[in-house]
């Protein structure tokens, strides 16, 4: 979704708000709000769940590190957060990220401001293994298209996190005032923000400002939690890992090799997953098969 397409699609859902018509181009619709229970990755078509298969990288990755759309990690939720924000509010309602901004003095505090941050990450269960699993092996290109020599072993694991919203305001009443249209546009817009990358996003609950990692005796604010599910996408060069073979005298990796293990263990009938630490011998990638 391009700006322009984006902004079409604020302008719909904030019509009534903003006394606007709202748009009624077809290909300028609003993102489906989709029921918590719903695995979304990346993109509409993906309706199921991503365990173990090759996927296609954006062409914009390593920098992103992430896959068919996938956000691995709270910078990406924020800044999606903060554009919806934006779109809703207007560019100069507040800040929202993942740091405390704050002017030349640290203890002068912008307000309005939203800061999130990982209260508490665990593995999550039900999707994968506990350990992050080798999937893919894709070759690296320069931009004409030629082959570069090298490649990157992507390895998947997913994370469920409570993540911590804390809502300054210059008073009591604006930060329940900013809580309350975070919380309504995140609910209006979880099918948008999972088709953009998050597994999964609800809100869990609110506690006492006291409890927040980031209190702040004299400021307003409130603190409220989300269940956040996210896919951590682990690319590894093999050239790296080959520079280090060489010192402690294992085998180098191939593509090939790699790309075969990983076809039999995908294959229908295989009930072996590759996890992150295949230098164990038992598979002939790196050390001859005993």
């Amino acid at each position: 979704m391009n700006n322009k397409d984006m902004e079409a699609a604020y302008e719909r859902y904030f019509a009534g708000m903003k006394g606007r018509e709202p748009v009624t181009a077809d290909n300028n619709k609003v993102p489906e709000i989709e029921s918590p229970n719903r695995y979304i990755y990346g993109e509409d078509s993906a309706k199921r769940l991503h365990l173990i298969e090759n996927s296609k990288m954006h062409d914009d990755w390593p920098d992103h590190h992430t896959v068919d759309g996938h956000i691995g990690d709270i910078e990406g939720l924020a800044n999606i957060l903060k554009q919806l924000c934006n779109a809703a509010w207007g560019n100069d309602w507040g800040q929202l990220s993942c740091d405390m901004l704050t002017g030349e003095d640290s203890s002068n505090i912008k307000l309005p401001q939203v800061v999130i941050d990982v209260n508490q990450r665990d593995v999550s269960e039900g999707i994968g293994t506990f350990k992050p699993i080798l999937i893919d092996v894709q070759k690296e290109y320069n931009e004409d298209g030629t082959e570069t020599g090298d490649a990157f072993l992507i390895y998947r694991q997913w994370f469920d996190q409570n993540i911590e919203f804390d809502i300054y305001g210059h008073n009591s009443k604006e930060a329940r005032e900013i809580m309350t249209k975070l919380e309504r546009l995140i609910l209006s817009y979880t099918g948008y923000i999972k088709r953009k990358g998050v597994s999964e996003i609800f809100f869990l609950k609110e506690v006492s400002p006291r409890s927040a990692l980031n209190y702040y005796e004299n400021i307003p604010m409130r603190c409220v939690y989300y269940f956040v599910r996210t896919e951590t996408i682990i690319p590894i060069r093999i050239s790296l890992i080959n520079k280090i073979n060489v010192e402690i005298g294992a085998k180098p990796l191939t593509v090939e090799g790699v790309s075969k293990i990983i076809k039999e263990a995908t294959s229908l009938n295989a009930k072996s997953e590759i996890e992150f630490d295949f230098f164990d011998g038992d598979n002939g990638i790196t050390y001859e098969p005993s």
